[in-house]
Formats: C-alpha cells, structure tokens, sequence
C-alpha cells in the first residue's frame, strides 16, 4: 500500500486557546463528575462539549477580553490537558492516521497516540499506557515522515522529505510540541495538541512508561515507580527510606530497583523476594507499636495505608514530628473513599506543611485507583531546631496523645 503524502501546511504558529475555542481533559475513569463540577463554574470560561468515562472536553465561550485567554485547566485529577482540534472516525486506520495529519499539520516534536481509560486501572485486565494497538497507530504516523515504512532495525530515513521525525509513543523533553491523538473508540479518535511542562506531560497521555519486573510483588511497583518519577524526589543508591504497611512488598521491591535501602513496617507478611535481599529489613510490627525514636535514621518515608486520609495524616504526623526524625521527604498514598474528599485536599496540604514540608503537591497517578498520591520535601538544608529537655517531654506527651486519639477513633469506627 502506497505512503499517504505528508502534509505541505503545519502549523507555523500554533493557536491561542482562544482561537481553537476547545480543550480537552484526560482523566481517570470515574473523575468526570468531580471534574465537570470544579471546571464547569457558572460564571467559568467554559461549558461542557463532549465527554465519555476518563475524558471530557470544554468549549470557551465569548470573552469580554480576548486579548487575555483563559488558561488551560489545571487539577491534580486531570492527567493530560491540551487544546482540542477535532475529531476522525473510519474503519481505516491508516485514513484516520491521513485525516488527522490533514486537520493538525506536521511540524511537531511528539506525537503521542493513548486510550482513554475504560476502567479503573487495574480491573479486567486494563492497565493505563501503550497497547499493541497504539504501537500500530504510531507506526503509520511514522510512515508520514518517511518515503517507505520504518526499517525493522529502527533506522529513521527523512533525508528524502527534508523533515525532522518527532518522538513517536516515546517521552518527550519540556518546551516540545505535542500532537495527541485519544482513542474514544478504535474507529473514533481525538486530535489535539499541548505544550510539554511538566514531568507527566512529557509521557504519553501521561502515563509514566515503567516496565514491570518478571515477578512483580504487587501494582503498589507501578504506584511509587510513577509516584517518584513524578515527583522528582532526589531518591539517591544507598539512602534510607522506610514504608509504613508495606506488605506484600510491592513497593519495597521497587524501591530496592532504584538501589535504596529499605524497612517494611507491617504486621502481615512480606514476599519471599524481599526477605531475601539484603537491602531489605522487616520489622514485622504495627506502626503504633513501634519505638518513635527507631525512626530517626530514615531520610525518606512512604505510606499506602488502606485508611481513611485523616488516619494516614494522623500516624505519619505522629513520627515525623517525634523530635529525633530527620525525614526530608514525605510519599504519601490517600484514599479516597468518596470523592467528595478533593474537597479537603487544600486542608490536607496546609497540615502537611506545618510539618516543615515546604513543598506538598498532590497528583492521582494514572496507576491509582480511588486514591491519589501526595509528595512532601523540606528545603535544602533543612535542620530540626534544637529543643530543651522540657520541650522534648511535651513532645512526646503530644505523641502519645495523638496515638490515643487515633485509636479511639478507630475503636468508636469498629
């Protein structure tokens, strides 16, 4: 089958949202709602134009000041946002592929072809990222800046079109020009575009590509694996970091991957993998129980208790500000229950930051499920105060006031 010809019109300039008048927002399955109520404010910029499960798509209404756009949406619910150029539909994929090159142009850096999410990750079999299908797609948009398909060995002929190939299904780097293509449905796509910023909106639909060892403990490897990528945490070979209810051990082995060395605080059992590295220590207890003062060597903590918020916030509180810790960095899992939690996550943040944490940013992973993943670090030579034999005395009077505030709260819940 002969190449479609390339495009001879790319963008030279791309459009101001306010030209495009359409944004579309990449989400979990089951966020639309909570997402629609915070975006869709009566007197907002923007109404509601298309949406299914893990996607929706605004349209900007008129502007007394065209001049000033509205910027993109931005909430820690919403896992890609880009400026919305259309939509294809056809049984083809390689006239889907023609129709959206004619409607975006040529001239970008990446092109990232993703599902939506048609299930909360981890439920039938559906894991967010790049499928068979996408790969395929990605190939026949790389077709369009070759004279003949890519060769087997990965070479990339464009001497002939005198045009640059882009990234295709792969990271970008920040400042790069994005063309998104969603897959709806595999006849039905969007086409859009974004400016790559952040960490996340370098990966495609902004799913972080890890690949999951042979014998992966649990999906609590992909969680910290994207939650740390995501974070940027100055995690370094040899650190100290303990998890607070660890077992089975999903992230402890990711953690000893990244050449960590690492404790597991739970009263189950880990997996046999862990147990036998020898980066690897088990203290097979419940939080509560164990000494405050065993916790002052660990720079870094992470927790994905299966507890309300408040308890998670209440138990990791109680350790971090025990006078002789010296975490730096904080990797926190929050359940969500109901999402009417997003609404307390501003108050979430603020406790966290009376801890000493000056930076507290909060993002639902595209591997989470009804939770998100909550990341704290203190400033660069950050030193706890020195504190007197007496302020040391109330601190650990407070301690174990708060442990009997939380267990009579969980005894009252039982």
């Amino acid at each position: 089958m002969m190449t479609p010809p390339l495009v001879q019109e790319p963008f030279k300039h791309l459009p101001r949202i306010s030209e495009e008048q359409f944004v579309f927002i990449v989400c979990q399955h089951g966020t639309e709602v909570s997402l629609k109520t915070r975006l869709l404010a009566p007197t907002g910029p923007f109404r509601l134009a298309f949406s299914r499960p893990g996607l929706l798509t605004l349209k900007l209404i008129a502007q007394e000041n065209p001049q000033n756009p509205p910027q993109l949406p931005e909430h820690w619910l919403i896992r890609q946002c880009g400026h919305g150029l259309g939509q294809v539909r056809g049984d083809r994929a390689e006239t889907l592929v023609s129709e959206a090159l004619a409607m975006a142009g040529t001239n970008w850096d990446a092109v990232h072809v993703y599902h939506r999410d048609s299930q909360l990750p981890g439920l039938k079999g559906f894991e967010p990222g790049g499928t068979a299908l996408t790969d395929e797609i990605g190939r026949l948009f790389a077709n369009h800046w070759h004279s003949s398909p890519v060769s087997a060995d990965g070479e990339n002929n464009t001497e002939s079109l005198g045009a640059k190939l882009p990234l295709i299904n792969q990271p970008c780097e920040s400042g790069h020009q994005v063309l998104d293509i969603v897959l709806i449905e595999t006849n039905q796509w969007l086409v859009g575009h974004h400016t790559a910023r952040s960490r996340h909106s370098c990966w495609p639909g902004g799913v972080y590509p890890v690949g999951p060892p042979s014998e992966m403990v649990s999906r609590a490897y992909l969680k910290i694996a994207e939650g740390v990528a995501w974070s940027g945490l100055p995690l370094s070979a040899g650190d100290e970091i303990v998890e607070l209810g660890s077992a089975p051990g999903g992230a402890c082995q990711r953690l000893l991957d990244l050449g960590l060395k690492v404790t597991g605080v739970d009263p189950a059992e880990m997996d046999p993998l862990l147990l036998a590295h020898e980066r690897f220590e088990h203290w097979r207890n419940k939080t509560s129980a164990v000494r405050r003062k065993q916790f002052s060597k660990f720079r870094w903590l992470a927790c994905d208790a299966n507890v309300a918020p408040t308890y998670t916030l209440e138990m990791v509180e109680d350790i971090v500000q025990y006078p002789t810790s010296r975490f730096e960095g904080l990797m926190l899992t929050l359940k969500l229950s109901s999402y009417d939690l997003v609404d307390q996550m501003p108050a979430f943040v603020e406790r966290i930051k009376s801890w000493g944490f000056s930076r507290v940013e909060v993002r639902q992973l595209a591997v989470n499920r009804r939770e998100c993943f909550v990341v704290a670090q203190r400033p660069v030579g950050w030193k706890r105060p020195g504190r007197s034999l007496a302020m040391l005395q109330s601190a650990r009077a407070n301690a174990e006031k708060r442990r009997m505030r939380t267990a009579k709260k969980r005894q009252a819940e039982e």
